[in-house]
């Protein structure tokens, strides 16, 4: 598949991400939890892969819900527990483990799109090659 389509595909769920996501995670979807409240979350994820690796191809989608944890994502909890410590900041879910990568180019290339509470979430960065997006990525991209 070339990297055109890949685009054009990435773009296209984008803007259906962004016509069936509610236009706001309202107050009254917080969840209230021992002394604090929980504003409720709602994210359209995605993981595109460079055709550079041949490991790893294509784009990947995943929907997190928090408050209640859920959606189709394979660890929402401890998603949810990463962002709401990050306080709803996406880049801020990354981590240094200190795996060595090589240096090989093979773009990785993350996208959250939705609401952390009533803050709109456009996120979108790129990793050099899918080793580091493993070794840095938080479990928001576990899905």
């Amino acid at each position: 598949m070339s990297r055109t389509w890949l685009a054009v595909l990435a773009t296209t769920a984008a803007a259906l991400a962004g016509a069936f996501l509610p236009t706001s995670a309202s107050a009254a979807e917080q969840t209230q939890t021992g002394d604090s409240v929980r504003p409720a979350v709602r994210l359209v994820l995605s993981v595109t892969y460079s055709e550079a690796d041949p490991a790893h191809t294509g784009t990947r989608y995943g929907y997190l819900t928090c408050a209640p944890d859920g959606g189709i994502h394979n660890n929402a909890a401890a998603a949810c527990a990463e962002l709401y410590a990050a306080g709803g900041d996406v880049s801020a879910t990354d981590h240094e483990s200190g795996v060595a990568c090589t240096m090989m180019y093979a773009p990785v290339t993350v996208r959250a799109l939705g609401w952390y509470g009533e803050r709109r979430v456009d996120y979108r960065t790129t990793y050099g090659n899918s080793c580091v997006f493993a070794a840095t990525a938080g479990q928001l991209w576990n899905f």
